[in-house]
């Protein structure tokens, strides 16, 4: 089978967490063509969809170096799976992209119009039940509320296209930077962005839940915030360790995972920080090498042995 993954790291990946790569090894390792292609390089014409695929050699068994080979034209609805893994933000050429990729009737992992109409932080809002006091805002004096009205002492402000942990502001009550953090995350009011409560239990780390066929896997990622930041993001210096999920961990997930069936979100990561879901990543969720690497569980198996039923 050929299988195109739709990536924008390719050149830039870190072998050792990459998520992407890793699943590419896999499919790989059981006789699939695999190809790599961008947003850029497709071409709507002739009622088609193509792209400008690179294709992938893995010369090592053993290890996930890779060899990029010859780029071909192909016709994207030819490949037997398109796996959708382009990075965050969703802005305008990622939403043309899910257009054409829906127009030209080709069924992704995840599909073109679940990510166009699930934003990362805002999906949340479907489990008011599940969630930390939030708030969607563009506005200083909301911000300001938040301490005045609702009596919450910290907080945090997070952009709604951002991601590995990338502009997120923790403040305090009280907080003399406050204006110039508002300034800085909503250009002065021209963008909104989410608040919600400082969870105190984010210091014993952030709980990241992956799905994968609409199943929770048993074991998750811990991710511990730095002595030096309070964000439990790998790419802003956390660290990881693997536990199993836990019955609160499954009861929140037999919440999420009818809205994930309806949307057709095959494969997605849930992060929790003392039990309350802060946000669940559909567009390129990671994490996958971690549990691989610490456990007896290989999610890259997971992953294919469904998608090949």
């Amino acid at each position: 089978m050929k299988i195109g993954f739709i990536i924008n790291d390719l050149h830039s990946m870190n072998l050792e967490k990459d998520t992407s790569v890793y699943l590419m090894k896999e499919a790989f390792m059981r006789g699939h063509d695999i190809y790599a292609f961008d947003a850029t390089d497709v071409t709507h014409k002739n009622s088609s969809l193509y792209a400008n695929c690179t294709k992938i050699n893995f010369p090592n068994p053993g290890e996930l170096n890779f060899d990029k080979l010859q780029v071909e034209s192909i016709e994207v609805k030819d490949f037997e799976f398109v796996i959708n893994r382009l990075n965050p933000p969703f802005n305008k050429e990622y939403l043309y992209l899910t257009q054409m990729l829906e127009i030209s009737g080709v069924d992704c992992i995840n599909p073109a119009k679940a990510l166009r109409e699930n934003n990362e932080k805002l999906i949340i809002l479907n489990f008011p039940d599940l969630i930390p006091f939030s708030k969607v805002t563009n506005s200083l004096e909301e911000i300001e509320d938040v301490f005045k009205t609702e009596k919450i002492e910290k907080i945090v402000l997070k952009p709604l296209d951002g991601m590995g942990g990338k502009s997120i502001f923790f403040i305090e009550r009280g907080d003399k930077n406050l204006n110039v953090i508002w300034e800085t995350i909503s250009q002065k009011g021209k963008k909104h962005f989410i608040i919600q409560e400082f969870i105190e239990e984010a210091i014993n780390g952030d709980n990241r839940l992956i799905f994968i066929n609409y199943e929770l896997l048993p074991r998750k990622v811990v991710r511990v915030p730095s002595h030096k930041d309070f964000r439990g993001n790998l790419a802003a210096g956390a660290t990881s360790k693997i536990e199993p999920v836990t019955k609160k961990d499954q009861e929140v997930a037999e919440k999420i995972i009818p809205y994930l069936k309806a949307n057709e979100i095959y494969f997605a990561g849930a992060d929790l920080l003392g039990g309350k879901l802060s946000e669940i990543n559909l567009t390129s969720p990671t994490c996958l090498q971690e549990i691989h690497r610490n456990s007896d569980l290989d999610p890259a198996k997971v992953f294919w042995d469904n998608l090949e039923k």
